[in-house]
């Protein structure tokens, strides 16, 4: 007989419920250095490799397996006849390229804030080299953390929730799912965990309204692109 519970905590702990414990641990590291939590540099995408081509291939490798506990947890769903709407329609693309306007520019003001307060680390969206594969990975490390996000902390979650506690609120799913993603952004600092509360907020209960992930996978994978693409791009008129 099959446990909804063990399989949603086997999906987490292979994926972002490790990422959770290695963001608290982050966290401490940055606040116990003689620097401090405001003097810390945190990077997001660093090389892998020093030959460029070998970096490539890794990157790509990292980015390829770090997507099978989404596989897994997308098979688990569909043992269970649950559909998550992650195909995208016409109306998604629609809500999925305008959430990021709203939720993504205030972001970015949170993070500046934070970051003259001393409440953050410093962030380096990407140190890859300017190879011409370069733009092509970061958008796949972009969508990679969309699906990964998106379907493990906000669907999949909500789906076993609601099969394991047949009587939970909306209220509780969202703020559980808002919570668990604030989690494992602490390695970025405080301003990263309220920031990502309030987004896991307005993606939960997008989701739990709809019952469509395919539009919060593209809003995240339009946000990641902007700022991992953007960044090198900035930097260079700097």
């Amino acid at each position: 007989m099959r446990k909804h519970s063990q399989e949603l905590w086997l999906v987490l702990m292979v994926s972002l419920g490790a990422s959770s414990i290695y963001a608290v641990l982050s966290l401490l590291r940055k606040l116990s250095s003689q620097q401090g939590l405001a003097g810390s540099v945190t990077t997001i995408n660093a090389p892998r490799a020093e030959q460029p081509w070998l970096d490539a291939v890794s990157q790509l490798a990292a980015i390829s397996l770090s997507l099978v506990p989404v596989l897994l947890a997308l098979y688990f769903l569909r043992l269970d006849k649950l559909s998550i709407g992650l195909v995208p329609n016409r109306r998604d693309w629609l809500l999925g390229i305008g959430l990021p306007l709203a939720v993504g520019i205030p972001g970015i003001g949170l993070y500046v804030l934070a970051l003259q307060l001393g409440l953050t680390s410093r962030i380096i969206p990407s140190t890859l080299g300017d190879y011409w594969w370069t733009p092509i990975i970061l958008f796949l490390a972009a969508l990679r953390s969309g699906l990964q996000e998106e379907v493990i902390a906000v669907a999949f979650l909500a789906k076993k929730l609601g099969l394991i506690r047949p009587e939970i609120t909306i209220l509780a799913v969202v703020v559980i799912s808002s919570a668990f993603r604030a989690s494992y952004h602490l390695y970025q600092g405080f301003s990263a965990f309220i920031g990502n509360f309030i987004m896991g907020l307005v993606f939960a209960y997008i989701f739990m309204k709809t019952g469509r992930v395919a539009p919060l996978v593209i809003a995240h994978t339009v946000m990641n692109t902007a700022v991992f693409i953007g960044f090198p791009l900035v930097s260079a008129w700097l």
